[in-house]
């Protein structure tokens, strides 16, 4: 069985290893990648890494087809403005950005910082940690991406608080290294590789959006 799958967003870093990864894969063909900045291209244009890997070009996401599994790797906000169209696509999607990683509107509003466009669709979405949910993975029709920071502190966090090893009536401090890449493609003055390499630098040391993601999955959130 070949299960067809689609991107919307492909021309990121996350959309490609996305495409590595499924392009690799003996039973999935990739039958449509989008972006709207590279429309006509050959995706090996903008991925080399996946020259002589496929023929495809970038499409816009407008132009869409019905698929097995369509995932979402758009800019966070994107995804929840259209998930009804993008739902109807296909009776699996999996959304790769924040929009629906929390299952609560009103901790989105707080930790993002603006009301969620579609916040009867946060409860439909599983958090897509296999660790933690790999059972409801397997049978969901939705699942939203998990924040790399997030990963990072709950895999490291969850056997601990499961032992009953920490004391929770004191602060739980994370402190994660990484690398340029985390930003995404799009650089700044603080993201751009050349001012990032070889420097550690601190970034959003209280406050992180990842945050929520850690006290949510953690069943944290009351102790906020």
């Amino acid at each position: 069985m070949t299960i067809k799958a689609a991107i919307a967003g492909a021309s990121g870093y996350t959309g490609g290893e996305l495409l590595r990864l499924l392009l690799g894969h003996p039973q999935v063909e990739v039958t449509q990648a989008t972006s709207e900045h590279h429309l006509g291209e050959y995706i090996h244009s903008l991925h080399p890494n996946l020259r002589k890997r496929t023929l495809l070009k970038f499409v816009s996401r407008r132009v869409l087809e019905p698929c097995d599994v369509l995932f979402l790797a758009l800019p966070h906000g994107e995804a929840q403005k259209e998930i009804e169209r993008y739902a109807s696509l296909a009776p699996k999607v999996i959304d790769l950005s924040a929009d629906f990683r929390l299952r609560d509107a009103a901790l989105y509003k707080k930790w993002y910082g603006s009301d969620h466009a579609a916040p009867q669709w946060l409860s439909k979405f599983v958090y897509g940690l296999p660790e933690l949910h790999r059972q409801e993975m397997r049978t969901a029709s939705y699942i939203s991406g998990v924040g790399c920071n997030a990963t990072a502190s709950n895999l490291a966090l969850y056997p601990l608080i499961c032992a009953g090893l920490l004391d929770l009536s004191r602060p739980i401090i994370v402190d994660v290294k990484v690398g340029s890449s985390e930003a995404g493609a799009s650089p700044n003055s603080g993201s751009h590789h050349p001012e990032r390499s070889g420097v550690i630098r601190t970034y959003a040391p209280t406050g992180h959006r990842h945050t929520a993601e850690i006290l949510q999955e953690l069943g944290l959130e009351q102790a906020t």
